[in-house]
């Protein structure tokens, strides 16, 4: 479905950089990284840390890449004159902004953790409890089996708006913004005492990247998934193969995993720098399955022997 409206407004946020943003933050950000051979720099700041004149930017760069790739309605952007997503006023946590800027300052790469707008802490299993967007389109309860001692709803994040803008990068560049922003994920669960992280992906997409730092997501499969036509997003769940929703609790073993990620960032670009990475994931993954395994049998043993 094509717009002129919408279609003007994508090549507006197109067009625009944000080099001040860095220096614009209120306060220390949640995360920052400066890649120092990628041209990148990837930071992750609660949204009450940026002005308003950014945080425009920044929810009209949203805006602007799911028009493009066909996830919202033209026509209720339209009808709504909207030039950037409408702000969400939550009494919960903060939102978690992350952007990944290029050496022009365009916006290469954008995630977003977003809490519970509940504002006192509620149990997983609470009835009363608001369901996150995720759960709410899926018509799951994701949270409910994962509940436990010392757990409540303001340590849960969920995972929306996770892009990468491919005309605002290229080559290298554009296979490592997605690890940028897992990275801040990661550095920005610690940060702000994060449990868990829900939301919905598909498997070659978000699910393929916490996969590799050590989540073994709950999936939850052959949902019908769909929104109200006053929701802007309501044409993402119309797509063949639409997005899975999934739960997952910070793998022990994630400190691990970010050393790796970084490491590799922060050296130089080659050929085969994403595959070495990978495999050195993929061996810190399998050496931490093997320890809980032998840590699992010895307890097994000390249990029937008397130890």
């Amino acid at each position: 479905m094509s717009c002129q409206f919408a279609d003007e407004i994508i090549k507006l946020h197109g067009n625009l950089s944000y080099r001040g943003l860095p220096d614009a933050i209120e306060g220390e950000p949640v995360f920052r990284f400066d890649g120092p051979d990628d041209g990148l720099t990837t930071i992750g700041v609660r949204q009450s840390q940026l002005p308003m004149r950014y945080l425009r930017a920044v929810m009209g760069f949203r805006l602007a890449k799911f028009l493009e790739i066909g996830f919202m309605d033209p026509e209720l952007v339209r009808r709504r004159a909207l030039f950037y997503e409408p702000l969400a006023h939550v009494a919960g946590p903060e939102t978690i902004h992350t952007v990944t800027l290029t050496s022009t300052g365009r916006i290469g790469g954008y995630m977003a953790l977003v809490g519970t707008p509940d504002p006192v802490p509620l149990s997983f299993d609470d009835p009363t409890r608001t369901r996150f967007p995720a759960e709410v389109a899926h018509r799951v309860d994701l949270l409910r089996g994962f509940a436990g001692p010392g757990l409540n709803t303001h340590q849960v994040y969920e995972i929306k708006r996770l892009v990468r803008d491919p005309a605002a990068t290229s080559g290298q560049q554009r296979e490592r913004v997605p690890w940028h922003l897992i990275l801040a994920l990661g550095m920005a669960a610690r940060a702000v005492g994060v449990s868990h992280v829900l939301g919905d992906a598909r498997e070659a997409g978000a699910l393929r990247h916490l996969r590799a730092i050590g989540f073994t997501p709950l999936v939850i499969n052959d949902t019908r998934p769909s929104l109200p036509r006053t929701e802007l997003m309501w044409p993402s769940y119309t797509m063949p193969e639409p997005a899975k929703p999934f739960v997952g609790e910070i793998p022990a073993e994630l400190d691990t995993s970010l050393d790796i990620i970084r490491t590799a960032l922060e050296q130089r670009t080659g050929t085969e720098w994403q595959r070495g990475l990978i495999r050195q994931l993929v061996a810190a993954r399998t050496g931490a399955r093997r320890d809980r395994e032998l840590v699992s049998a010895g307890a097994g043993l000390g249990a029937g022997t008397g130890y």
